[in-house]
């Protein structure tokens, strides 16, 4: 059996489907494939959201649990975090339906991560995310600073 180009090549096989998209000639084009493309782009778009909530809130736990550890390179991956998800959001409107799970995703990630990049016991993290959404993404807000 001859393997597609799809397998072969994907660079060439999508430049190869888009010009037939162009061309209008959807009898050659290779649905099956192109639909899971299409599909794929949505689901990575949700994991970039979902992975920028895991930094965001695995750097949020170490500037919360680990004061003398601050640093302003803490604060900086932040905000660049903060910017990457305002980034996505202005690029994917529809994920705008999905922030709640995203949150609760990524936190689950990021509270994982925190416990390793800390060395403190998972436990000592809240199970669910202790930030609301609006703190989340609130350029100013960095949890601990308001008590100190």
């Amino acid at each position: 059996m001859r393997e597609k180009l799809y397998d072969r090549d994907f660079y060439s096989w999508s430049c190869q489907q888009a010009q037939l998209l162009r061309e209008k000639k959807f009898e050659q084009v290779d649905w099956t494939n192109v639909i899971e493309e299409i599909e794929d782009l949505g689901r990575s778009e949700y994991r970039a959201l979902v992975s920028a909530i895991e930094q965001l809130t695995l750097h949020l736990l170490k500037w919360q649990y680990q004061k003398e550890y601050r640093s302003p390179s803490w604060r900086n991956y932040v905000d660049k975090q903060r910017i990457k998800i305002e980034q996505i959001l202005e690029d994917n409107p529809g994920l705008q339906s999905r922030i709640e799970e995203a949150v609760s995703k990524g936190y689950k990630y990021g509270r994982k991560g925190a416990s390793k990049e800390t060395f403190l016991e998972i436990n000592i993290f809240p199970e669910s995310c202790p930030y609301t959404w609006e703190e989340l993404v609130d350029d100013n807000f960095f949890q601990g600073n308001k008590d100190e």
